[in-house]
């Protein structure tokens, strides 16, 4: 069944094409945000980091943006900026930032400083940044219960009401008909990533309903995607006809279990305790995680963001455990963040080269 019309639409327009309804808009910047209390305070959430499609990395610029943003931004960032500035999201309520995301700690803190300049408008969404330790240690427990409250707190007034312990278990079941319905797309192709993806910008029953079983078209060598954040899948598209992607561990590839607990201590460990969370401590979690996502792939290809400062110290240990077990492993180096035509065709020779 080909992807519906409004999965690619959403995919396609993102956050920048949706307008505040009856439900508040809520935008969220980075992975690790409680977002089950978002929903269950009655917002509707959006992810804002990823841009449109029709906007590339040298996409639309507004000039006090370029007065300010230094030249080694990550591109995420930048876009952000350039879309905030120019009024794409004047509708939404709120915007959360999560911190121990590189890019999402820039947007924030230069968005907040392009206000207090008065370089953009005052009006717009409010903005907050969600901090949280990504550990189990009871120090961290008592850490991350404290920022959970200020978060309440936060929502409470931006969107009013309270979130009790059925109104969490509402927005959970909601977001467990997504999953449910998630769990039956293949891993492997572009249209399963769009349709996986657009539920960013889409309602969790709303999405679920669009979603239907899409071909497992994928054959041949098995194929697990790792590095920094792509949201759009063009390492899905160099790898069609070459083999099977089993796996996508970049930070658009997965979608992290939520907690089906409603206890602010449930929810905050099935956030701290992802394995897979580049920021997850001791790093062993990490390292041990991703070896064990990458255990029985043909090939693993690896391509990072200029602007990584975390995955590239786990290439050379993945590496060597992913050949120690019989597969190979192809360090395809920096992905500029809208590959031309010329970087995707050599991407690919390397991977047939790999596969040979």
């Amino acid at each position: 069944m080909p992807l519906a019309p409004a999965l690619r639409v959403a995919f396609e327009q993102r956050a920048d094409g949706l307008r505040a309804g009856g439900t508040p808009l809520v935008g969220v910047f980075g992975a690790g945000v409680p977002e089950v209390l978002i929903a269950a305070h009655g917002g509707q959430l959006a992810d804002v980091k990823a841009p449109p499609l029709a906007d590339a990395a040298d996409g639309p610029r507004v000039p006090a943006v370029d007065a300010v943003a230094e030249y080694f931004l990550d591109p995420f960032a930048v876009r952000f900026l350039h879309r905030f500035a120019a009024g794409a999201f004047d509708d939404f309520a709120l915007i959360v930032f999560a911190r121990d995301d590189v890019a999402g700690l820039a947007a924030y803190q230069y968005a907040l400083e392009l206000r207090r300049q008065g370089r953009v408008r005052s009006q717009g969404p409010r903005l907050y940044l969600w901090n949280m330790l990504h550990t189990d240690s009871a120090p961290a427990e008592t850490f991350n219960l404290t920022e959970y409250a200020r978060l309440q707190v936060c929502l409470r007034d931006v969107l009013g009401g309270e979130a009790d312990a059925q109104s969490l278990k509402d927005a959970i079941a909601r977001e467990a008909l997504r999953r449910a319905a998630l769990a039956r797309l293949p891993q492997h192709g572009s249209d399963a990533f769009m349709a996986r993806n657009a539920g960013r910008w889409m309602a969790p029953d709303t999405h679920a309903a669009l979603l239907a079983d899409l071909p497992d078209s994928g054959e041949g060598p098995r194929i697990v995607l790792v590095g920094t954040a792509c949201d759009i899948p063009v390492m899905h598209e160099i790898c069609a006809g070459l083999g099977q992607v089993m796996a996508d561990l970049q930070e658009y590839g997965r979608v992290p279990a939520p907690s089906e607990e409603t206890t602010p201590t449930a929810i905050l460990r099935g956030l701290s305790c992802d394995p897979l969370h580049i920021r997850a401590a001791p790093p062993a979690r990490f390292t041990s995680a991703l070896h064990a996502e990458a255990a029985g792939a043909d090939l693993v290809i690896a391509s990072v963001d200029p602007n990584d400062d975390g995955f590239g110290w786990e290439v050379p240990g993945l590496r060597t455990a992913v050949e120690a077990n019989g597969g190979r492993f192809l360090d395809l180096g920096f992905r500029p963040f809208r590959p031309d035509a010329a970087w995707r065709a050599n991407a690919r020779r390397r991977i047939e080269e790999a596969l040979a």
